[in-house]
């Protein structure tokens, strides 16, 4: 097992959930850029909020008005961010839980079931001992305290396979 510490942010966090993400707000709009803004600080160390990416996506197109994120957002905050990102070629337990026990975490794009009634950002964040999946769910603490299986996060997983969709495997860029 092994987990990256996770700097974790709430979408609900009194601090942002009223401030905008375009003209939606990021407490209940706000998953796609609050997962980010937990990647960018947990493995290159940016320094931002939930607030200031939310205001960086908007600025730089990811926001979808009345719908959260377009997938691009993942790919989009890596590079601009200064972190790896990249797209297994086959959605597995034995990938997830090789990537993310070498270090690396994940952004999976979630359908209906244990994490979303339509489609949700959480973060991967590590394996346990006895191979289950850590999370860092920015719309509930509660789910991310909790060991996953591992087939039930494949499972559950988006259908959809556009820019790298459902699951994006990040790193802070070495050298």
């Amino acid at each position: 097992g092994g987990a990256l510490p996770i700097a974790y942010f709430a979408q609900s966090d009194p601090a942002w959930k009223d401030q905008p993400y375009g003209t939606d707000n990021i407490g209940d709009y706000g998953c796609g850029p609050t997962a980010m803004a937990m990647a960018a600080k947990s493995t290159v160390g940016a320094d931002v909020t939930p607030a200031s990416m939310a205001q960086w996506c908007s600025q730089y197109g990811y926001w979808a008005a009345g719908s959260g994120s377009y997938h691009t957002i993942v790919q989009g905050v890596a590079s601009g961010f200064g972190m790896t990102c990249s797209s297994p070629k086959e959605l597995s337990v034995d990938e997830l839980r090789t990537r993310l026990s070498s270090g690396e975490i994940a952004v999976a794009l979630m359908k209906a079931g244990h994490f979303t009634d339509s489609g949700h950002f959480i973060l991967l964040r590590g394996t346990t001992l006895n191979g289950n999946i850590l999370v860092a769910d920015p719309n509930s603490r509660e789910r991310s305290l909790q060991e996953w299986d591992p087939q039930l996060i494949v499972n559950e997983l988006s259908n959809s396979r556009t820019a790298g969709a459902p699951l994006w495997f990040l790193s802070g860029q070495s050298g």
